[in-house]
Parts: C-alpha cells; sequence; structure tokens
C-alpha cells in the first residue's frame, strides 16, 4: 500500500449532515427524493453534458449548436429564404454528425464503466437487517450517493486490470443450499473465506460452503496472488473509510485513491516505455478534471457499524480549492508516472477551469 504524503487539514471546513430514518417503510418518493436533494443530484451533470464538456477540453472546439439555435441565430445575421434556411439546417446536421462521431469514438473503448475519486461503494454499509424495504431504499441511496460523487470515465480493460483479481462469484445456481466444507479448509482470518487444496488447484469457499471462481484474471493467476490483492483491497477500503469518517481528509482520500489507480503494473509499464495515453485514457484523465472543477462536496454515508441500524447519516464535505489543486496534481502524478512541474500543474487548472 502506498504511504500518504502530509496534508494539511484546511482551518475552516463545511460539513452538512442528513438523517435518514429506516423506520417502517422507508422507500418512498418523499424519502428519495430527500437523498436527492441532499446530495444534489439535480446540478450533476448528465451523460450529454459530461459528453459535449469533455469534447471541448480534448479537442480545443466548442461542441456545435442544435439546428434551431443555428437557425435563429442565422435569422439574426440577415433575412433568409425557405430553402436558405434548409441549407442552414443540413450544414448544421452536418456538423452534429461529425461531432458526435468524434465523441463516440473517444468513448468507444470506455464501456461507461464509471471509477470513483472516492468509490462510494466502498464507504457505504451495506444494510444487514430483516426490514427488506429498508434494504432496496439503502440500496438506492447508494445509488444516488454513487452518482454525485465525484467520477470519471474509466476504460474498461485498465479497470478488469486495476481490480485484477476480483473472484467472488457463486459457482452454485442456488445460493442458498448449504453444503459441508471440505475437510481440511482452511480459514482465512483477514477475508473471511475457506481455502483448500485439491490436486494442484486451490478452491475458495463462502462460509455456507459454496464454492467461489474467479473472475477478471487468468487461470494460471494462484491463489496467494489472489489473497494478497484481496488483503491490499481491504486494507486500501479501512483507510479511506478512516480518511473521511474520522479525519474529514478530503485531499488524502483522492491522493491515496490515485495512488492506486497508478499502481497498475501495465499502466507503469505504458508510463515507463514513454507511451502516451490513448484516446481511453485522454477520456478517463478528462473525466477527472471535469469533476473536479464542477464538483464542489463529496458525499458518504457514515459509519453505523455497532448501532441498531435504524437510520443511515448522509454526510457531505464541501471541498476547498486546496483540494481541488491536490486532486490535480494527484492525478497527473498517476498519468505522468512523476511528480509533475508547477507549469504542467497551472496548465490542467486553466484549461479545466479549475479554482
Amino acid at each position: 500500500m502506498p504511504l500518504l504524503t502530509e496534508t494539511a487539514l484546511p482551518v475552516s471546513r463545511e460539513i452538512q449532515t442528513c438523517e435518514i430514518s429506516l423506520a417502517g417503510n422507508p422507500d418512498t418518493a418523499e424519502q428519495l427524493k430527500r437523498v436527492e436533494q441532499f446530495c444534489g443530484i439535480a446540478d450533476a451533470l448528465n451523460q450529454e453534458e459530461k459528453k459535449r464538456a469533455l469534447y471541448l477540453y480534448l479537442t480545443g472546439h466548442h461542441p456545435p449548436i442544435s439546428v434551431n439555435d443555428a437557425k435563429a441565430l442565422a435569422l439574426s445575421e440577415k433575412p433568409l429564404t425557405g430553402p436558405e434556411l434548409g441549407q442552414v439546417a443540413r450544414q448544421q446536421n452536418l456538423e452534429i454528425a461529425a461531432y458526435r462521431a468524434t465523441v463516440n469514438d473517444y468513448f468507444a473503448d470506455c464501456d461507461n464503466n464509471w471509477e470513483h475519486i472516492i468509490p462510494q461503494e466502498t464507504l457505504v454499509m451495506h444494510y444487514s437487517g430483516q426490514n427488506r424495504q429498508a434494504a432496496q431504499f439503502v440500496a438506492k441511496v447508494n445509488g444516488i450517493v454513487a452518482h454525485t460523487a465525484l467520477t470519471y470515465f474509466e476504460n474498461q480493460r485498465r479497470h478488469q486490470r486495476h481490480t485484477g483479481t476480483r473472484w467472488l462469484i457463486i459457482d452454485k445456481k442456488s445460493r442458498q443450499q448449504a453444503l459441508p466444507l471440505p475437510a481440511g479448509a482452511v480459514f482465512h482470518h483477514s477475508l473471511n473465506f475457506y481455502y483448500h487444496g485439491q490436486g494442484e488447484e486451490m478452491r475458495i469457499y463462502n462460509f455456507r460452503g459454496q464454492p467461489l471462481r474467479r473472475v477478471n484474471c487468468g487461470p494460471e493467476t494462484s491463489l496467494a496472488t489472489i489473497f494478497d490483492h484481496e488483503v491490499a483491497r481491504k486494507n486500501y477500503v479501512n483507510t479511506l473509510a478512516r480518511l473521511l469518517r474520522e479525519q474529514v481528509d478530503v485531499a488524502s482520500a483522492i491522493q491515496l485513491n490515485q495512488q492506486c489507480y497508478a499502481a497498475d503494473p501495465l499502466w507503469q509499464q505504458e508510463r515507463l516505455n514513454g507511451n502516451a495515453p490513448n484516446k481511453s485514457d485522454a477520456v478517463a484523465d478528462a473525466s477527472f478534471y471535469l469533476a473536479i472543477a464542477n464538483g464542489d462536496s463529496v458525499t458518504f454515508i457514515a459509519d453505523t457499524s455497532g448501532l441498531d441500524q435504524e437510520s443511515l447519516t448522509l454526510i457531505k464535505v464541501t471541498l476547498t480549492p486546496e483540494e481541488k489543486i491536490a486532486a490535480v496534481v494527484a492525478r497527473l502524478t498517476a498519468t505522468l508516472g512523476r511528480v509533475p512541474l508547477p507549469d504542467e500543474i497551472e496548465a490542467i487548472v486553466a484549461s479545466a477551469g479549475i479554482g
């Protein structure tokens, strides 16, 4: 796990909280609307807005205006006949088609796979109570919180390499069928799973004795490698939760996320070989800076372990200008594979409109 550098906490910090009751049947439109209002979902950029902003950042050209706007602009300059307006519309449609082709080309490899600057899914408490309506409601709250988090587009293949050895998929079709653990199964205290050797292949089992299979990794990946990865990922989650929930240190949380992101061996190999980022990497970088420029806060769900789980507390932490700059530095460090120069930082800050 990479070490964090010292980050000075802001003197003044604006923190807002929102208590959401889980009693009775909380899964109502009123409750969800309250969560959405607190998270500021109405202020979040939609997909089209993000694509237009990324197009401007990646190409340096403003996206084309709509056909109706083009007609109105043309008429404001001089009177036009019907055929002339038709020609304006046809020309504008050509520009819009070229814009969409460029955007689709950039986004072709991204597969709409979201990676969070501060991954909310690792910070929320999975509701384990008996109230089914409450569990469904918490799942929806998680989705709202994640949607309004600082996010950026991530390349699907790189994401799979980064998570690497995610393997917690049940082999059995029925998850209710409990099976006896094989004789000699060993319990992994850190990961809370059992493992057992069968010939040359080791198998992993959950508490119900059901075998798990590996995903996002090759068949040659050893069980030791998988365990090491999962232990590191668990440590990352715990550190991230501590930074936010206990220390409210957003800058270090973002920095940690980017350090782990840049620890991907294939990412490092590309950078060491001097390869420039491909189109998908460029989209990921641009999306990151766009999110930093437009994001004013980080929202997460407070730790409720040990409580009666009758309520959720949402916490919103306002981002300071210093934390936005720290996020830019963290991302640039990951992209370049080195500490960025001041003029490199200033160029990103200016082009993305940060600060």
